[in-house]
């Protein structure tokens, strides 16, 4: 089903990237969101069934989550440490080890990602290499950001014995 726009949405058209695929099919401008429901600036009220991809577990706006977070800002909490040492991380990894890791007897490592996709997809490869004990890699001819930026920085971890090279979308 397609929305018909009751909205501008000029704006993004002329000034966004063309790299959109959501809004080019769901072409509405939503303006607030609360629990499992996005609202647009018509009035219109619909369930997020995207939830955030994945990070929005208790929804939009959770009063409890909100308040937390609201709190933070007030202290003036640190917005951004990349994977510097914080009080809020410090509190979070004391917090998760006694929640879940403690009980259930797990003796696992946390990764902290940089802030963007290339360091998520780099630290998923090599945990992959590590879990496999594979050295090989296939690349596209057409390569996102976070392909062209694996490299094999130390001598642990050598290049890999075999490379493939294979075209985007075969």
């Amino acid at each position: 089903m397609t929305l018909v726009a009751t909205t501008d949405t000029s704006v993004f058209e002329k000034i966004e990237s063309e790299v959109r695929m959501y809004c080019r099919t769901f072409p509405v401008v939503f303006e607030r969101a609360k629990g499992a429901l996005l609202h647009t600036d018509d009035g219109r009220a619909f369930i997020d069934f995207f939830c955030g991809a994945g990070s929005l577990n208790y929804g939009h706006n959770h009063d409890a989550v909100k308040r937390r977070i609201l709190d933070y800002l007030a202290d003036d909490g640190l917005m951004h440490g990349l994977d510097m040492y914080t009080v809020a991380k410090r509190d979070f990894l004391t917090r998760f080890t006694e929640v879940v890791l403690r009980p259930r007897g797990l003796d696992y490592k946390v990764q902290f990602t940089g802030p963007t996709g290339t360091d998520a997809v780099e630290a998923a490869l090599k945990l992959a290499r590590r879990a496999t004990g594979r050295t090989g890699l296939t690349a596209f001819t057409a390569p996102t950001t976070a392909c062209r930026a694996v490299r094999w920085r130390s001598p642990a971890a050598a290049a890999p014995a075999a490379r493939a090279r294979s075209p985007a979308g075969t």
